[in-house]
């Protein structure tokens, strides 16, 4: 499904809601986005990519 890097499991870009690729839940208010400042996407202006966090399981992952 996806490779681990950094402890953080990376998945591709899925169509439709966002949903834990581990216990499968899709409620908005349970998946939380943040910052990822080990995905360094643009360096001036400094850009980085987003990690999502389930609240249910606790997994962290990112998307391609």
């Amino acid at each position: 499904m996806g490779e681990s890097l950094d402890n953080i499991l990376t998945i591709e870009k899925s169509d439709g809601r966002r949903k834990c690729p581990k216990c499968k839940e899709e409620h908005k208010s349970m998946i939380h986005e943040s910052e990822d400042k080990t995905n360094l996407i643009n360096d001036y202006p400094r850009i980085y990519g987003k990690k999502y966090r389930c609240g249910k399981c606790g997994i962290e992952w990112r998307e391609k």
